[in-house]
């Protein structure tokens, strides 16, 4: 009896001892959530910024080239978009994961690469309100939506962020639109390589032996979008934590747990990707 009431005792010493060490490991997770979040918010302001920048100037160019018809010669129109690309320096480094030149009815004509999965597709039954794009007075309009040709994965959830400028001619007609834009996982991907590469950074600055597991995701609209190879479930716990309102009133730092583990959080609202996105971060440590 006397061993047995010893056991109980030292039982719940034993795990009371266990939780400093579990609350700084999980300070740190959080900690490194938050580091790289306050790296990546920058960058992809000023990824969405090149776009926004270099968009008016590139139709412009566009419109100086492309022909009468656009349509009649696809070979030289998709040169004219390559052109019009490299010409500004934004557009060039732009991170976009698509251009195209689109017609006055709303169909996609020819894209910068091959193999072209728009071409003739229309982009305005996916995204109506670029219609808007095709005014002559129009400047940039920007739409979200989903649109299977602009996927960056095959299968599973997937949005776009999609950017439109009238192309007029030398006579000021509009012959068109030059288009552009990302898959937000493919952007989530980008971000993600960062996180990495920041995280190991850090670790070689510090001396630490391990580098966080790290996850990135935007969400918008209740959905997280993450890179391509993210397992769903992480992408669903993210979803189920409530990030529109806990970033209501500024950036949130927490935690999680998925499968067992134990991830940081980091989340801040960031405009410049759209109204209401939310760029996520879960790191966990090996």
């Amino acid at each position: 009896m006397r061993s047995s009431w010893l056991a109980s005792l030292i039982v719940p010493a034993a795990l009371v001892a266990t939780l400093p060490a579990c609350e700084d490991n999980t300070k740190e997770q959080e900690q490194a959530a938050g580091y790289v979040l306050d790296k990546l918010v920058p960058v992809a302001n000023e990824d969405a910024g090149q776009v926004r920048r270099g968009l008016p100037e590139g139709a412009k160019k566009l419109g100086e080239v492309v022909d009468a018809d656009p349509g009649a010669n696809l070979v030289a129109l998709q040169k004219a978009v390559r052109g019009a690309r490299a010409s500004v320096k934004d557009l060039d480094i732009a991170k976009s994961t698509f251009f195209t030149f689109v017609d006055t009815t709303g169909i996609a004509l020819r894209s910068e690469a091959d193999p072209d999965l728009l071409a003739q597709k229309s982009v305005l039954s996916s995204f109506p309100t670029l219609k808007k794009g095709l005014e002559p007075s129009a400047g940039l309009v920007e739409a979200w939506g989903e649109m299977q040709e602009m996927r960056g994965v095959r299968t599973g959830p997937d949005t776009q962020w999609v950017v439109a400028h009238p192309v007029k001619d030398k006579e000021g007609q509009v012959k068109g639109m030059f288009v552009t834009g990302w898959s937000f996982r493919r952007f989530a991907l980008r971000l993600e390589e960062m996180a990495k590469r920041e995280l190991l950074d850090r670790a070689e600055r510090e001396k630490q032996k391990n580098v966080p597991i790290v996850y990135v995701f935007l969400v918008r609209e209740g959905k997280a979008y993450g890179a391509p190879v993210t397992p769903d479930v992480n992408a669903q716990a993210v979803e189920g934590m409530d990030l529109v309102n806990k970033t209501q009133s500024g950036p949130y730092r927490g935690s999680l747990e998925i499968t067992n583990r134990p991830y940081g959080v980091a989340a801040q609202r960031v405009p410049d990707l759209g109204e209401g996105t939310i760029l996520t971060v879960i790191a966990s440590a090996i």
